[in-house]
């Protein structure tokens, strides 16, 4: 992410009802991962680590949680909350996603909310590809326009939209995916509004 995004957004510090994220969103999301204890997961893009409690239970003390973003302001948040629970298993990484390189191989990768406000987001996907193991998995949870006629309705308003949600609302990644993958599923959630796309890694 640049450096616009360094800064804690509004809709992280007003809650999620700023960004129509239904309650247990978050959680289905990464149920979503298939994630199992003691394996090790990278949020791309975690933010103030509103899922890090999320993945810390689906892998389970044995397992590890890995934060990358590039905001240091975000991370910082994060820290508190990682600081105040005492985890040991969940550390924080103040990367550029395209730059993003792990010491060993993850089961799973995951954007959440994350992907459609990066700016460079094929290096950014292939980096988080390149780290995960064969046979591991990639996800990637956002929002944007549907393409139904809720999506013709907000069409007009998309670049509104984009100043409370700091992202592209065209993007597209299970297209994305689809050039790293043969098997890239996705599913639609509130009106077509938000997504979940997985791809299995060969």
């Amino acid at each position: 992410m640049v450096a616009r995004y360094d800064r804690v957004a509004p809709w992280y510090r007003f809650g999620e009802w700023t960004i129509l994220l239904a309650p247990g969103f978050r959680r289905r999301a990464v149920a979503r991962l298939g994630l199992k204890p003691g394996e090790r997961v990278v949020e791309v893009g975690c933010g103030t680590g509103r899922n890090l409690l999320l993945l810390r239970e689906a892998v389970g003390s044995e397992g590890e949680v890995i934060g990358v973003d590039a905001s240091a302001g975000m991370l910082a948040e994060a820290q508190k909350t990682i600081s105040r629970r005492g985890w040991q298993n969940v550390r924080l990484i103040h990367e550029d996603a395209t730059k993003l390189a792990l010491d060993e191989p993850v089961d799973v990768a995951y954007f959440s909310l994350s992907y459609s406000v990066l700016p460079d987001r094929d290096p950014a996907l292939d980096a988080a590809w390149d780290a995960i193991r064969p046979g591991g998995c990639l996800a990637i949870m956002d929002a944007g326009i549907p393409d139904n006629r809720l999506g013709r309705l907000l069409s007009p308003a998309a670049e509104v939209i984009a100043t409370v949600f700091p992202g592209d609302p065209y993007s597209e990644p299970w297209r994305d995916l689809a050039r790293l993958s043969p098997s890239v599923q996705t599913e639609r959630f509130q009106f077509d509004l938000y997504f979940i796309c997985t791809a299995r890694k060969p």
